[in-house]
């Protein structure tokens, strides 16, 4: 049996690396543990997609998927990222606050990667691809185009969510199986050896469109280095709209006596802390590097995700509703 191109199988052991994250993420309920899963499968799904091309057939690396599996594959990826979504809504109803405007920019980017996937899947269709292209050139660049908007917008809300990613290393590991991913669009074609002189673009398996394929991927090679900095996730997390009200906490201080109030209230120790934290992280002040929203999800998660030996008590969080309570409550 012919093993596949060497090309593959150093990208398919990265593959498997990164869908073995959930196992150092630690272990959270059983409802909300598949619906993270189910979303981290969607998105290595769409990762697949990219790297397994159905056409041009007559390139290298060869191709791996029929046309069958490859719409197969789709149709998995966006089921799974539909039962993600789904499961989280039963499992912790207070993620309906982050299907609003007032979302982080990373749950937005995620609802967004989700309508770019349905869009793909469904414009695949035999009699939509027929309505809205006369030329399979045409949907091929928009098919590779959109694919890679939407695995730009999957990698920054999976990054900037942390749930798998938590940490320098986890997201390096990421952003290079994405990367590797998006690399392998670029295909040659096998006959370009014989066309030594041949401009660059002509040797590229996308026929006019090559120099267009060539730009989507290199722009979203930035866009997937860009997330590797801590700093992306901050970003992040900020809201697009500002929320008028924020979610009420539901925090125990009780619980948290080993932690020194200093690392939260920071501002205690110079003897300028005489008000609510919330009222110095929304002033705009020049000092403020760091918004309200993304600061306080960065403190609970980052302690949870990644507690220091000291403090066994700590695991990862599971749902909104862990720190947040209605306000009916």
């Amino acid at each position: 049996m012919k093993l596949p191109d060497r090309r593959y199988l150093a990208w398919g052991a990265g593959l498997i690396i990164a869908a073995a994250l959930p196992i150092f993420a630690g272990f959270t309920t059983l409802s909300w543990e598949i619906s993270e899963i189910l979303g981290l499968a969607a998105t290595l799904a769409c990762l697949a997609l990219c790297a397994c091309p159905v056409r041009p057939r007559q390139s290298a690396p060869p191709v791996l998927l029929t046309l069958a599996r490859h719409e197969a594959l789709g149709w998995i990826a966006l089921g799974a990222a539909a039962l993600h979504i789904l499961l989280a809504l039963a499992a912790d109803h207070t993620v309906v606050e982050y299907l609003k405007p007032t979302s982080p920019l990373y749950l937005l980017a995620g609802i967004a990667a989700f309508g770019v996937l349905l869009a793909l899947a469904v414009t695949s269709l035999a009699a939509s691809r027929r309505r809205l292209w006369r030329s399979h050139r045409n949907f091929q660049a928009t098919h590779i185009a959109l694919g890679c908007l939407a695995l730009a917008l999957l990698a920054a809300h999976v990054i900037a969510a942390g749930r798998y990613t938590g940490g320098y290393g986890r997201r390096l590991v990421f952003v290079a199986v994405a990367a590797g991913g998006i690399a392998m669009l670029l295909r040659r074609r096998r006959a370009a050896g014989t066309l030594p002189h041949a401009a660059a673009a002509r040797r590229l398996a996308f026929g006019r469109h090559s120099t267009l394929v060539a730009g989507v991927i290199a722009a979203t090679m930035v866009a997937l280095s860009a997330l590797i900095a801590s700093r992306a996730g901050f970003a992040l997390r900020e809201p697009l709209v500002r929320r008028v009200k924020t979610l009420p906490l539901d925090f125990d201080h009780g619980k948290h006596m080993a932690v020194n109030c200093l690392v939260c209230h920071h501002n205690y120790a110079d003897g300028r802390g005489f008000d609510a934290c919330i009222h110095c992280h929304r002033s705009g002040g020049t000092g403020i590097k760091v918004g309200v929203e993304a600061r306080f999800h960065s403190f609970c998660l980052n302690c949870h995700r990644n507690p220091e030996p000291r403090l066994p008590g700590h695991g990862p969080v599971s749902g909104c509703a862990t720190c947040h309570r209605s306000a009916a409550n």
